[in-house]
């Protein structure tokens, strides 16, 4: 299998088992290995038959930044699960350094190195694991591949098929070039194991409300999204891919490089003060209703405010705020400025 290596990831993280390495920051070093099929990217020359090594790279050092552990083999083992989220990766090695652990004797450098991969299952679907070549064996002690394609199953492997979930994810910011920012976001969600974008809107422009005179517009799309996660798993993996592009929630209310909010799932209703669903605040809210009702002009928001957006809309005093700057943002690019 082909791969592709990246080497000395640095970040400051607080990681160890003595209580002063939870407080202090210090720094440490990742090195690691993708194993992936590279032969489409060689021949079509497209960074959509590859993976995007600066987003590994940030979800790397936003796993040592956002993440604590006692342990460096934890460390190991949280970026390799976060990095094997990307479905086009089957396998990684990762080797975590840390320079500056508390020895009372000289020496260079501490590392731990670990190894993790995708197996395939009967279900058809991947799980994370530690042995790149498992094989399992039956009753009879025939050692037999763990991919079957014995039509026979079929009825079997749909009773057993997680369900598919729909969401609706909010995506916008006003810092830095916040387009491409938000297209290779669509990217790493569409690259989770068990997602597909089905659906990307317009791009709008949106005039900040509630800041400093000085802020930036923001740009807003709508992604509609099949997950196999629930929605604690999506809220993380889309935690994940803002911290990659800088995004901090130290700071509720101001600019920000990339905002990923779940708008809607599964039209559930939810007063969870981890994710509320849907958003309470998407209902008024142009920069969220407008791209929606483009991407679904008979979308339906559930909940106490809800209603069929285009009415929400209609409604919205803040609708003239918003404007659509581009139906074709994903495809071509255009220029980052309106």
């Amino acid at each position: 299998m082909d791969s592709l290596r990246i080497t000395g990831i640095r970040a400051w993280g607080r990681h160890g088992i003595l209580p002063e390495e939870h407080q202090n920051a210090q720094p440490y070093i990742v090195d690691i290995t993708l194993f992936l099929d590279l032969s489409k990217a060689g021949e079509n020359n497209s960074i959509t038959d590859t993976v995007d090594y600066g987003q590994v790279a940030n979800l790397v050092a936003s796993v040592i930044e956002h993440s604590t552990s006692d342990l460096i083999e934890a460390l190991a083992q949280q970026i390799a699960s976060t990095v094997l989220q990307i479905s086009k990766i089957r396998r990684v090695i990762v080797t975590v350094h840390k320079p500056h652990a508390p020895l009372k004797i000289p020496f260079a450098d501490v590392s731990t190195t670990i190894e993790r991969s995708r197996i395939a299952h009967d279900s058809g679907e991947d799980e994370i694991n530690d042995d790149a070549s498992e094989l399992k064996s039956n009753d009879h002690g025939v050692v037999q591949s763990s991919i079957h394609s014995d039509r026979s199953h079929d009825h079997q492997q749909s009773q057993s098929r997680p369900r598919v979930h729909r969401a609706i994810i909010s995506m916008g910011g006003n810092l830095g070039n916040v387009r491409r920012a938000m297209r290779e976001a669509i990217v790493a969600m569409d690259g989770i194991t068990g997602n597909q974008v089905m659906g990307i809107s317009p791009l709008y422009r949106t005039t900040p409300w509630g800041m400093d005179d000085h802020a930036p517009d923001f740009y807003n799309a709508i992604v509609e999204l099949d997950t196999l996660l629930d929605a604690p798993g999506l809220l993380k993996a889309l935690q994940l891919i803002e911290a990659a592009h800088g995004r901090s929630h130290a700071v509720h209310w101001g600019s920000r490089p990339l905002d990923l909010d779940i708008i809607d799932f599964d039209h559930q209703v939810s007063d969870d003060p981890s994710l509320t669903l849907p958003h309470p605040r998407a209902w008024q809210r142009a920069f969220v209703l407008a791209p929606l009702a483009d991407l679904e002009p008979d979308a339906v928001l559930p909940g106490e405010h809800g209603g069929k957006v285009a009415d929400l809309l209609a409604a919205c005093p803040d609708k003239d705020t918003v404007r659509r700057v581009s139906d074709e943002w994903i495809v071509n690019g255009g220029s980052e400025e309106e």
